[in-house]
């Protein structure tokens, strides 16, 4: 009697608390893929050719209106190109999401829409120095060599009870001066990538391979664009130095792994590059990239949707069907 109680009591708490959680959510937390996306239906898509753009802030078009983002772009280019044919470009990007992040979230923001063609573009926050708490938990699980209170968590962590109790139970324990049991200095932490490069190069291959088992006819990765100098100056000498070289390490990995899985390549880190050199050969010195060296502007978002639809052009792949 007694532990069918507390079986009640607690599947009250946790139906109150995953209401509860969900308010929170919908009331102060920021969606993840933009409006326009959550918007569409199967319905929406049927007979249509589906291109779907898997990336960071890079491609959600990070505080930019939906019709500014480089898939906005491209949806533009290609209706005007082929107008006979209806074609649905979807904005997968979600901001701060590395490539592992990606490929946990393919089932659900790519295969959903059963596309034609995918065109994944990741990179920046991979290789970006300081790695996030839960981002060598994440590239464990992707590898499949997760410790053995690593697979517990994650089973307990479908309980809200569990969250809630696990959460106010650490917020205590840092009020009394409590660490956690392997405290890493910033420091430390700070020199490390958030995903190793072998986990990007996995990542990467892993995203192909689902793209494939989903019957995706063209598959595209496009290289990084480039991170300037309002970026590199909040790091250290030591750290600008490193994080420069792990840039464009992770460039050649997106270059490398295009060839060896005879995937299409878009090579954003030479295109951005030619334009920066030769500003005046692209909408009159227009700025290509935001203010905080990261992100891009409108015209930064036009030159990306420009390269993926002359290399889409290039391909043929929609000129049968229009």
């Amino acid at each position: 009697m007694i532990v069918l109680v507390g079986l009640a009591l607690f599947l009250v708490a946790e139906l109150a608390l995953r209401s509860y959680h969900r308010r929170i959510e919908r009331a102060y937390l920021p969606v993840e893929l933009r409006a326009e996306t959550r918007w569409l239906r199967r319905e929406d898509l049927r007979a249509k050719q589906r291109i779907v753009c898997l990336g960071d802030s890079i491609t959600y078009g990070e505080s930019l209106p939906y019709e500014h983002s480089y898939p906005a772009l491209l949806a533009d280019q290609l209706e005007r190109a082929y107008p006979a044919l209806a074609i649905a470009v979807i904005n997968a990007g979600i901001g701060g999401n590395t490539a592992v992040l990606g490929q946990a979230r393919f089932a659900r923001d790519v295969a959903w829409y059963s596309p034609d063609t995918v065109i994944v573009n990741f990179g920046i926050n991979d290789g970006h120095l300081g790695h996030w708490p839960l981002d060598p938990v994440r590239e464990r699980r992707m590898r499949g060599d997760l410790y053995l209170w690593e697979r517990t968590d994650a089973l307990l962590r479908h309980s809200h009870v569990y969250l809630t109790a696990r959460a106010r139970t650490r917020r205590a324990l840092h009020m009394m001066g409590w660490q956690g049991p392997h405290p890493v200095s910033a420091s430390s932490q700070e020199l490390q990538p958030r995903v190793s490069e072998a986990g990007f190069r996995m990542a990467l291959e892993r995203l192909i391979h689902d793209a494939r088992q989903a019957g995706c006819a063209a598959i595209f990765l496009a290289t990084m664009t480039p991170v300037s100098e309002p970026f590199y100056s909040r790091l250290g000498s030591q750290e600008e130095q490193r994080q420069r070289l792990i840039y464009d390490r992770y460039n050649v990995v997106i270059r490398e792994v295009a060839l060896q899985q005879a995937v299409q390549l878009v090579d954003l880190a030479a295109a951005f590059a030619g334009k920066l050199q030769q500003p005046s050969h692209f909408n009159n010195h227009a700025p290509l990239l935001a203010t905080d060296g990261v992100h891009l502007t409108s015209e930064g978002e036009r030159l990306i949707a420009l390269e993926v639809f002359e290399r889409v052009v290039a391909l043929r792949l929609y000129e049968k069907a229009d």
